[in-house]
């Protein structure tokens, strides 16, 4: 079952064993066929949290408001684009650096992050619980220890603990998640931090020098591997969750998810967060835009959630309408069937009930709770959709107006 609220029922991904890279979907020589078929969509796994976590999420990925910034400073962050590269080294800006003096600048913004996860195992009907390690890469964005990450780095983890570029630890707390984009704001109380200096993404060309500073298999903190710009608004399957990402040869490894791909000059133009790992494949390594996701950095920053996301408020589960013919034969549709609606929420305030069959939003057919959830991805908080449903075994339509997100929800 899985329930369609702000992250539309999205499922987290997968994690992987310690220091072993994600099988890529496909082979290399079909992958060519693959993005001809499917206009350019590439698949691949995400990377990199090298963690040996392997316990499937549940299936709600739940934006986490542990200590939302708006209650721990008062007022509202907000991280915006640097005119200058952000420098404690005393170059003067002049463009474009040396690989050296790039990572000189950026290195200290660049942390190391050691999770703890649950993982519930069960052995002859005896449920039994254990602690898995896992690590990851964050990008310090304010000077008093606000952190970003990528979402699967550190949702579900028991404790968070980052390590500076001077090797000085903090203990974490989670402000916010957003599954979505897979990006994650954490805090550390610490003061008189390195924050990385954002670039503008969209100014990227192909071909462009890079660098990539992470924490690879969690145990080579501050490690720079350099690169280029392989192509820009390249769109990607992360594990099923559609991106649009800039990829990169710089050398990408578990551990790397996280942490910061940087320009000539110094700027943040990425978060590492996707690689692909094959046998026949190299130098295939993907970053989120830092201009993708400059809104819900700073909603998280500023109040724990993102802002303006259409919610539904149902749980659902997938069923097959089916007509039987014969002992051996059978036909059926798919669909997705309501199991039960939130009280007050945009689906209840519609009319939608328990039972409630549906078929398709506006011109998005519906087949599985992924159907409804990628619909429902495309629109905002106050946009009205028609759903079509059956109920008692006739069509109708009902149209809703989505509601928007807040913290204390139960998704």
């Amino acid at each position: 079952m899985e329930y369609n609220g702000y992250q539309y029922g999205y499922e987290q991904p997968k994690k992987t064993k310690r220091s072993v890279g994600m099988a890529i979907l496909l082979a290399c020589t079909a992958m060519a066929v693959v993005i001809g078929l499917f206009a350019g969509v590439l698949i691949v796994n995400r990377t990199i949290d090298s963690r040996t976590k392997t316990a499937e999420q549940p299936a709600i990925s739940a934006s986490v408001t542990a200590t939302p910034a708006s209650e721990a400073t008062g007022t509202a962050l907000n991280v915006t684009h640097a005119e200058n590269a952000q420098t404690s080294t005393g170059f003067a800006y002049d463009g474009q650096y040396t690989r050296a003096q790039v990572v000189e600048i950026c290195a200290p913004s660049v942390v190391g992050i050691d999770c703890i996860f649950k993982q519930t195992v069960s052995y002859w009907g005896r449920a039994q619980t254990y602690e898995v390690p896992g690590s990851g890469s964050g990008v310090v964005l304010t000077a008093d220890g606000y952190i970003a990450t990528c979402a699967h780095v550190v949702e579900g983890a028991k404790s968070i603990k980052v390590t500076l570029n001077d090797d000085t630890s903090y203990d974490a707390s989670i402000v916010g998640t957003d599954t979505r984009n897979d990006i994650a704001i954490i805090k550390i109380d610490a003061q008189n931090l390195t924050p990385a200096a954002l670039g503008d993404s969209e100014m990227l060309t192909v071909g462009e020098d890079v660098i990539a500073i992470g924490n690879p298999l969690g145990e080579l903190r501050g490690t720079a591997t350099s690169g280029i710009i392989s192509a820009v608004r390249r769109t990607v399957a992360v594990e099923g969750n559609e991106m649009e990402l800039v990829q990169t040869d710089a050398a990408i490894s578990p551990g790397n998810s996280g942490g910061g791909l940087f320009n000539a000059s110094g700027k943040l133009i990425g978060i590492v967060n996707a690689k692909v790992s094959d046998s026949d494949a190299e130098g295939l390594g993907f970053a989120i835009p830092v201009n993708n996701v400059l809104k819900e950095i700073n909603d998280l920053l500023s109040y724990g959630y993102v802002t303006g996301r259409a919610y539904l408020g149902v749980y659902t589960q997938n069923v097959t309408l089916r007509s039987d013919y014969g002992y051996f034969f059978s036909s059926g549709t798919p669909c997705v069937q309501i199991a039960d609606v939130v009280k007050d929420s945009a689906a209840d305030q519609a009319g939608l009930k328990t039972g409630d069959l549906i078929l398709a939003v506006d011109d998005h057919e519906i087949t599985s709770n992924s159907d409804l959830t990628d619909a429902i991805a495309r629109y905002n908080a106050g946009d009205t959709a028609t759903f079509t449903i059956q109920r008692d075994g006739s069509k109708q339509s009902v149209s809703v107006t989505f509601g928007e997100y807040a913290p204390g929800r139960t998704d």
